[in-house]
């Protein structure tokens, strides 16, 4: 396994400009999911095993750090991670880094959980699973905690 896995090369959508110029708040979050989708696939959570086993994920929780701009049509790339897991839940770590300057433009941490689609309630998730994520794990330490990683939303105060 690599780390960080390199989950979408992409160029900023002139949709996806907002009035200052820039990516849009939802853009970002939507690029983010892109790479969340991508690296579930990696890992065997893909069309075929929804249709099998009847099981997806769900977000429970989004974090998004916004630390430099993206205009239009600039190219992008996304750095997945894997920091964490357990029976029935996944917390991944995205960051958007600019192909051409090398600049990190946003971060975002998100936690899923395995469902049971038709129950609509967690389940956890086969073996063949966990031993995929225990592997990206190990791959994902060996790099450290990211400095991005953990932050809380709140103002600092002197």
């Amino acid at each position: 396994m690599e780390a960080p896995w390199i989950s979408v090369r992409e160029t900023v959508r002139d949709e996806w400009i907002d009035f200052n110029g820039h990516m849009t708040n939802a853009a970002y979050v939507t690029a983010f999911d892109i790479a969340s989708v991508a690296w579930l696939h990696r890992i065997g959570i893909d069309p075929e095993y929804r249709t099998r086993e009847r099981c997806s994920t769900f977000a429970l929780e989004l974090h998004t750090v916004f630390h430099r701009e993206l205009p239009a049509r600039a190219p992008f790339a996304i750095e997945t991670r894997l920091l964490d897991f357990d029976a029935k839940r996944l917390h991944l770590f995205h960051q958007i880094r600019s192909i051409e300057e090398g600049f990190l433009a946003a971060s975002l941490e998100v936690v899923t959980m395995h469902v049971n689609l038709d129950q609509r309630r967690s389940t956890p998730m086969p073996e063949t699973i966990a031993g995929r994520l225990t592997a990206w794990k190990a791959a994902s330490d060996r790099l450290g905690w990211p400095e991005q990683a953990s932050r809380r939303v709140g103002l600092k105060r002197a």
